[in-house]
């Protein structure tokens, strides 16, 4: 296969705030192959940088309207949000992949607009699998994952956990999006008994819960300390709620490479992992899932079956995934196009 161009459209900035995601994974490690031109457009504009050249086989784009006119035509055109699928009415490509990685109600009406615009749509969890799959003829299942060689490495307590180290009380982490998905209550009953430590952004709440350590953002690299010193990783989405049904949370993996236990409510990807992750039908049995994983989190043997699980979920997996995807799409389409001469 020749080198191909792809590009990342519209959804989320290169520069997200220091946070690295999934997209950023991926697109980074496309472009360290050697067998994409990749061009990742970011969501904000800016009128002070048009492009960066991150290096020969990457570049950012701070303007989609301007990327269009230089790069009218992409072999790949790649999203991970629905509503971009207006980007293919403005510029042309030979295959068009969708990562779906939710299923938010306000965004049901777009998904059948890219759904079915797309060549392959991949899937971040079995729910989102098992509905897309009634949805389009080709369907991978494509979840987040981990670098399991960060489980392995040492790491000073970072200078804003040391007194909550030092009080002796288990730490609780909570990294990412503390955002209106989640069960608010919940995270009151876990502060009020341990010290709950919120690494990320709160999005969509009133306010912080009064007993939690909020500790701000952090970057990809500045995460896994707080991943290497916590005691128990916790998922607290509110039961029943359609976005978590769907979510592939990454932080899972992520405390599975440093063998964290992680205490989540009874998501569907959570049950999947039963030897790592803790599902709770309701409060009362997350708060004792809480103390199991606390006895968890000292055994050896769990923390090597953890340390096991995310090495067999690594970025580099996804990445085989995907391309391995666009390798057979157009084998097929010279096939195909071979059969007609």
């Amino acid at each position: 296969m020749n080198k191909k161009t792809i590009v990342y459209a519209n959804t989320i900035d290169w520069d997200f705030h220091g946070l690295t995601q999934r997209p950023h994974h991926l697109f980074k490690m496309l472009s360290e192959t050697g067998k994409y031109k990749v061009y990742f457009v970011n969501n904000t504009k800016r009128n002070d940088v048009v492009r960066e050249r991150i290096s020969d086989t990457l570049e950012i784009y701070h303007d989609w309207d301007v990327f269009k006119k230089r790069v009218p035509k992409v072999d790949i055109y790649f999203s991970s949000w629905a509503k971009r699928y207006v980007d293919l009415k403005e510029i042309e490509s030979d295959m068009v992949i969708y990562d779906s990685l939710d299923n938010f109600p306000a965004h049901e009406k777009y998904e059948l607009e890219m759904i079915n615009r797309s060549d392959v749509v991949l899937a971040a969890s079995q729910p989102l699998y098992d509905l897309r799959s009634t949805q389009h003829e080709n369907v991978l299942l494509c979840k987040n994952a981990c670098f399991a060689e960060y489980g392995n490495k040492a790491y000073d307590i970072p200078n804003d956990l040391k007194d909550i180290k030092n009080n002796r009380k288990p730490i609780i982490l909570f990294s990412g999006a503390l955002a209106s998905w989640c069960d608010i209550e919940l995270v009151k009953l876990i502060s009020n008994r341990y010290n709950l430590v919120v690494v990320g952004r709160p999005w969509n709440i009133p306010s912080i819960p009064e007993k939690v350590f909020y500790l701000g953002e952090k970057t990809h690299k500045e995460l896994q300390a707080y991943y290497h010193h916590c005691d128990v990783n916790i998922l607290p989405f509110k039961w029943n709620d359609q976005i978590c049904h769907y979510s592939s949370p990454l932080k899972l993996w992520e405390a599975m490479a440093h063998g964290k236990p992680s205490v989540a409510t009874n998501i569907p990807e959570a049950a999947i992992y039963p030897e790592a992750i803790l599902s709770s039908e309701n409060h009362n049995k997350f708060m004792d899932n809480i103390k199991k994983a606390l006895i968890l989190s000292k055994d050896v043997q769990f923390q090597k079956k953890s340390k096991h699980l995310a090495s067999q979920n690594t970025w580099s997996d996804r990445l085989h995934i995907i391309d391995s995807a666009i390798e057979k799409y157009y084998k097929d389409k010279q096939l195909s196009k071979e059969l007609v001469m």
